[in-house]
């Protein structure tokens, strides 16, 4: 039989499933949306003076705030629920034992731990797809329906910058300071250490090939192929800006589109926030949110056992003025 032990209930599930090593992805590896965990299934959000940021909550009783400007935009946002199910069976345990062991206990964790371990990777996987799309002000679900339009919620028209890299004669290092210059003035007192390029292959194709590029491009290369011999994806440094190919086509149709790239700042202290929700569990109900949850229930007949995995995120670009589309013209 599988083992009805402790060590297996809610609490020790989720903190196992926060614990297992996460898989890399490109957005989350970079480090910029800084997780916020919620006590509630929405996220209130308000939008004035180009930033986006939570409302706080008082306390019943307590006086209100006062009426809000009319530049003041307040969004309630229903943070997205992803659940996993699986199921352990009696045969999944059943003439299997750990190496060197003689403990049926272990084989059920090992088990679990690999159900654990397939579902973290697939609820991470749709966080760098939700991640991206928020970068992009348009968050999608699975099946490419419109889960938020950030622009269209927060009337916010995009910056869009071109590099017209079709003539030979231009020099991507000036059209990079100008993008900089430009962007630097919507700071507005935001620390930023750097810029990231996320760019679709032509894009970023167009820039390590241009004339103005390629000399500089071939001794990046040349230093940094020992260094980075785990790198799967094409990257450049140039100018204090770090270009990432990012090529990947999601199941949904996301992706950045032929010729475009995403340009946003780096070592921000408040321009990116993934918000997490409790889970709807009774064990969870108004607790501090974490990223991850796991459970599990008896199968009927005792045949095994039912194991739920769930995330609630909203990524969230708090300050959509510093981030831009950069176009091939």
């Amino acid at each position: 039989m599988i083992l009805d032990d402790s060590k297996f209930g809610v609490r020790e599930l989720s903190i196992a499933i926060n614990q297992l090593p996460t898989t890399p992805s490109i957005i989350r590896s970079l480090g910029v949306f800084k997780p916020e965990y919620l006590r509630t299934t929405y996220a209130e959000v308000e939008y004035q003076e180009g930033k986006i940021s939570l409302v706080p909550t008082k306390e019943r009783g307590m006086g209100g705030v006062p009426v809000a400007p009319k530049n003041r935009l307040v969004r309630t946002f229903k943070v997205p629920h992803l659940p996993i199910h699986d199921v352990i069976r009696a045969d999944d345990v059943q003439n299997l034992r750990a190496f060197g062991t003689t403990s049926q206990l272990e084989t059920v964790a090992n088990v679990v731990n690999d159900k654990l371990a397939d579902a973290k990777q697939q609820l991470e996987y749709t966080r760098e797809h939700m991640a991206l799309g928020a970068l992009m002000g348009k968050i999608l679900d699975a099946d490419g329906s419109v889960l938020f339009d950030l622009n269209d919620e927060f009337k916010i028209e995009r910056k869009e910058h071109v590099f017209n890299l079709s003539d030979n004669k231009a020099d991507v290092g000036k059209l990079i300071d100008k993008v900089k210059t430009a962007q630097a003035k919507e700071a507005k007192g935001e620390p930023v250490t750097g810029y990231i390029v996320l760019a679709s292959e032509a894009f970023m194709q167009a820039v390590i090939y241009h004339n103005s590029v390629k000399e500089p491009y071939m001794h990046y290369q040349a230093s940094s192929q020992y260094k980075d011999k785990d790198n799967t994806h094409v990257e450049f440094n140039f100018k204090g800006v770090k270009f990432i190919q990012y090529d990947h086509l999601f199941e949904s149709g996301e992706t950045i589109a032929d010729g475009e790239a995403i340009w946003l700042p780096a070592g921000t202290r408040n321009a990116f926030r993934e918000f997490f929700a409790p889970a709807d569990m009774n064990a969870t109900v108004n607790t501090k949110a974490l990223a991850y949850y796991a459970s599990r229930e008896k199968l009927e007949h005792d045949k095994g056992w039912s194991l739920h995995c769930q995330s609630n995120p909203l990524p969230m670009v708090c300050r959509p003025d510093m981030v831009a589309t950069l176009k091939l013209g």
